[in-house]
């Protein structure tokens, strides 16, 4: 994949760098056409692969929150806050809280960069994390062009 896929870096990452999105896109259009599978797909799976490497790098973080719902929504005003303490330079979508009940959670996810499924397989494995079964949904009929809409409701 990676001598065919022609990059920048060629292929040589560190934690401690940061790198052209388009790898990212290259490295993702690679696999989806090989394997046959919609990018979405591959973007939730990989935000469900990655969020146990965050959580057991960053557990000084996630130990705070006792529930999903509470994480998630600490995201913006918390999460980001130590994020940008490690990387000055991240370039970090927004979350919008929008309605917090103790059952359900409605937030406005902004990000240029297109990774809307990549947040839902960390959201759904946010609810894995803590054993708590529950839905993330789109809200098709908000106004995509000020966000995505998600409905995070635990069963």
């Amino acid at each position: 994949m990676i001598t065919n896929s022609n990059l920048q870096s060629e292929g040589i990452y560190s934690s401690y760098n940061n790198y052209d999105f388009d790898e990212l896109v290259t490295l993702l259009t690679f696999v989806s056409k090989k394997t046959n599978t919609h990018t979405d797909i591959l973007l939730e799976k990989f935000g469900i692969f990655v969020f146990p490497y965050l959580v057991g790098k960053h557990s000084y973080i996630t130990e705070h929150y006792s529930n999903p719902l509470d994480l998630i929504a600490g995201i913006e005003n918390h999460i980001h806050i130590e994020v940008r303490k490690l990387y000055n330079d991240a370039d970090l979508p927004t979350f919008r809280i929008v309605e917090k009940t103790d059952c359900k959670l409605t937030i406005i996810y902004n990000s240029g960069k297109g990774l809307t499924y990549f947040a839902i397989g960390l959201i759904k494995e946010t609810l894995n994390h803590f054993k708590v079964n529950g839905t993330v949904k789109i809200d098709t009929s908000f106004d995509h062009n000020k966000g995505v809409k998600f409905d995070i409701e635990l069963d």
